[in-house]
């Protein structure tokens, strides 16, 4: 039912109820010439539809023809002398008038619908923006983690390398100090090989750096397309903190770079050491004090690197035994959540923890073996060497710290472990 069928309804009424009264044909003429039927139709069409200016016209259109065809009645009435009628005449004005406040009420009540539905509609559009431009935050900054990770280990490789190098250095050296031309010949080459390595991964690692920053300019160009309004998302572009994440490590990947390249360099300049050594011409002094200073930072470098790394480890085993404390106390769903996410935990320090202990101890007899193979003249009570040894062993004993740290956050998961058992 519709107000067109209430038009007809009011009409047939009138019809009914003036019949006996028998009006004359030109009124009728007039009475059967409304246009109601059009425009009730037309507004029960627009009811029906999305268009907020059409309910609108739809609804003044009614009015002006209702409120038209009443006078329009009215005057016919009186000039045709049927003031019989009256009574029926003001019973269907009554109905057009009540047609008009119901179809009133019915267009508010379309438009505000409409108004609520657009509303509801912006405010999910809003929201899958929201998580798409997270999801392309999220992506690069995954994508940039793994690229630090692979130039973590290229970093590794270029120090190894660059150690190396040092390394056949002092071995030029000391065949030279021995009268052994050809060792000395065959260990400067190897300076040469040691210097080409380094210089290879410092071009891995500026290009890898590159990489990660045209990944991020690339994600954010993305995100900035998407025209989000901060203001639908608390003041802050939803964007923003993984962002912030991957933007921290595409500087940390520039810093890498430029100390990749600074090490390039030095081994460059050590493989003309190597060729003025064996002439004869290079200070051994000098060069046994420029290979304590790089054991002091090497060593200095491998304790922060793995400070960092433990206390990260540590605070995941933290978290580990925080979710299998919730784990203990929860129900249902929640239980099953936090000993999945403990159990991850679990996972993630188990592995973490046992591939840094492993790297920490190779780091440790690579500090401690070169320290060994220096002679005699580098000597802890050397005002110029004693204090380099005196910072690698304090790398040395901090390296000792991050290593029982991480078999502390070992033992925290290995409790965690057997609590989250008993929980099935």
């Amino acid at each position: 039912m519709g107000f067109a069928s209430d038009w007809k309804s009011a009409k047939t009424t009138f019809e009914t109820a003036t019949g006996k009264k028998k009006p004359s044909a030109k009124f009728m003429g007039v009475f059967h010439k409304s246009g109601l039927e059009d425009v009730t139709k037309a507004l029960d069409t627009a009811l029906g539809k999305s268009d907020a200016k059409a309910l609108e016209k739809a609804l003044l259109d009614y009015v002006k023809s209702a409120t038209a065809y009443q006078t329009t009645l009215e005057k016919s009435a009186k000039a045709e002398g049927v003031a019989t009628i009256a009574a029926e005449l003001k019973k269907l004005g009554q109905s057009l008038d009540d047609i008009g406040r119901r179809a009133g009420v019915a267009v508010n009540e379309r438009i505000a619908e409409m108004r609520e539905d657009a509303e509801a509609e912006k405010a999910k559009e809003v929201e899958e923006q929201g998580k798409a431009a997270r999801a392309i935050a999220d992506k690069a900054a995954v994508q940039i983690d793994g690229l630090l990770k692979t130039t973590n280990a290229d970093v590794k490789l270029l120090d190894q390398a660059a150690a190396n190098a040092d390394l056949a250095l002092r071995n030029v050296l000391e065949a030279q100090g021995a009268g052994n031309a050809k060792e000395a010949k065959a260990q400067a080459a190897a300076v040469q090989t040691a210097a080409k390595a380094v210089d290879t991964q410092a071009k891995k690692i500026a290009a890898t750096a590159t990489q990660a920053a045209k990944l991020f300019s690339q994600a954010k160009a993305a995100v900035a397309k998407m025209k989000l309004d901060p203001k639908q998302y608390g003041g802050r572009d939803p964007a923003q903190g993984a962002f912030d994440r991957a933007d921290g490590i595409v500087m940390k990947l520039d810093q890498m770079k430029d100390e990749a390249a600074e090490a390039a360099t030095e081994a460059a300049g050590i493989v003309k050491e190597a060729a003025q050594a064996l002439k004869g011409a290079l200070d051994l002094r000098a060069t046994y004090l420029a290979s304590c200073r790089k054991l002091a930072k090497r060593a200095q470098d491998a304790d922060s690197f793995y400070d960092t790394v433990a206390r990260d480890v540590g605070g995941q085993a933290d978290r580990a035994q925080q979710e299998q404390m919730v784990a203990d106390e929860a129900e249902d769903d929640k239980r099953a959540a936090s000993i999945k996410t403990a159990t991850f935990y679990v996972t993630q320090v188990r592995q973490q923890a046992a591939q840094a202990k492993k790297e920490i101890l190779a780091a440790a007899n690579e500090i401690t073996g070169t320290r060994k193979s220096f002679p005699s003249m580098v000597s802890d009570k050397d005002p110029d060497f004693g204090p380099l040894l005196a910072a690698a062993k304090v790398s040395l004993d901090g390296l000792k710290e991050s290593r029982a740290a991480l078999t502390k956050a070992e033992t925290k998961i290995d409790k965690v472990e057997t609590a989250l058992k008993k929980l099935g």
